[in-house]
């Protein structure tokens, strides 16, 4: 019995010795990942997209004023058969009676001519840029998980890892 005091005795001794002069070292290992789970964020985005529709339009004829070439025409005729039926000092007033007459004729039938039958249209694409928001998810990173003696660790990573570095120190 005094020897398992004895051998307890010189255990503790032992024991507290090198508690009070323990020494110790790091070192750098590498724990294998259990999983890599990925992170997600939510990124909206504006799409342009382009929506057309066919319009009606009237189209404008540009013919609203006499027609000019009906108008010299006639003038032109009117002042010759004036010319004809005038005599004397009323010749001259019969010539500008023709001319005068005559351009009002030619206005009015060459503007007959020109001006189109009912009202006219034609059909036209008008497009614009119309913009969407959308949302979607996209890989944001990856949370690494690992055991070292019993205990999880965690690391954020933008990829998947094999392996997570620890310092580890040993005392003793």
């Amino acid at each position: 019995m005094l020897n398992n005091k004895l051998s307890y005795l010189l255990a503790a001794m032992i024991l507290g010795s090198s508690v009070v002069s323990a020494e110790s070292f790091s070192t750098m290992e590498y724990i294998k990942v259990s999983s890599s789970i990925p992170s997600y964020t939510t990124v909206n985005e504006d799409v342009p997209s382009e929506q057309c529709q066919d319009v009606k339009e009237q189209i404008s004829s540009g013919t609203q004023n006499a027609d000019v070439v009906g108008a010299v025409a006639g003038g032109a005729l009117g002042g010759v058969l004036g010319h004809n039926v005038g005599g004397g000092t009323g010749k001259t007033a019969a010539t500008v009676g023709g001319a005068i007459l005559g351009v009002l004729a030619g206005q009015n039938i060459g503007s007959k001519y020109n001006t189109p039958q009912g009202d006219s249209y034609r059909i036209v694409r008008k497009c614009q840029t119309v913009y969407t928001t959308r949302s979607r998810k996209v890989i944001g990173g990856y949370t690494n998980i690992a055991k070292l003696k019993g205990q999880e660790i965690r690391i954020e990573s933008d990829q998947p890892l094999k392996q997570i570095p620890v310092t580890v120190t040993y005392s003793y």
